[in-house]
């Protein structure tokens, strides 16, 4: 899906359990197979692809970043910008498709598989969409060229990311938190177990494939 969060780092730890607990989820998903109400969920949620498929586009808006005077001047920060405004990325998904987000999310939480796998990979689907609606500023124009400059700054204030993004600045630590990476890392984690899952469950394969992007 939209993946805004894909970016973050990936965190090694516990090498043995990961490896353990990796081999465990493959057997398991390998012998899932969904169930009647396990099948209407997915071709409720299929139903639900346009949302998915527009929210996706909204990360074209970072090609502006191409145009910006400061970047051409620094073109040394033109790759750690595009991390910079990632915040900015998501309060303009936020103000274009909030009525879409909300809905998926509404959607989500409504929805209680018999699969452990499809009830997991719901939870961090409706998690991740929670996330990215929380960049909610109201409405606000954000100048993504701005944003970036001052995103880059060493001396940016508090103060000048609320004037700026409209945002309360302790969200962009959210963004790069350990919750928001697990979520991400669920999310591609399980994509592949679920896509063979959503075509078991009879959802069309251009739709299975946009659910389960990890781009």
């Amino acid at each position: 899906m939209r993946q805004a969060l894909a970016t973050l780092g990936v965190a090694m730890t516990l090498v043995v359990l990961t490896l353990v607990a990796g081999l465990a989820g493959t057997a398991a998903a390998a012998t899932a197979k969904p169930d009647a109400h396990d099948r209407a969920l997915a071709l409720a949620l299929a139903a639900k692809v346009s949302a998915f498929q527009d929210i996706s586009s909204a990360s074209g808006d970072s090609k502006v970043l191409d145009h910006c005077a400061y970047l051409k001047k620094h073109p040394n920060d033109a790759f750690a910008a595009v991390f910079a405004i990632l915040p900015a990325l998501l309060a303009i998904v936020v103000n274009e498709y909030r009525t879409q987000l909300t809905d998926v999310s509404t959607t989500i939480a409504g929805m209680h598989p018999d699969s452990p796998l499809f009830s997991q990979w719901l939870t961090a689907e409706g998690q991740d969409i929670d996330l990215i609606l929380r960049f909610d500023n109201h409405g606000k124009k954000v100048d993504l060229c701005a944003a970036a400059q001052l995103m880059l700054s060493k001396t940016a204030t508090a103060a000048q990311i609320k004037r700026v993004l409209g945002l309360d600045p302790a969200l962009i630590g959210l963004l790069f938190s350990k919750q928001a990476t697990a979520i991400s890392n669920t999310i591609s984690k399980l994509n592949p177990q679920m896509r063979t899952f959503l075509l078991a469950a009879g959802v069309a394969r251009k739709d299975a494939v946009q659910l389960t992007s990890n781009t």
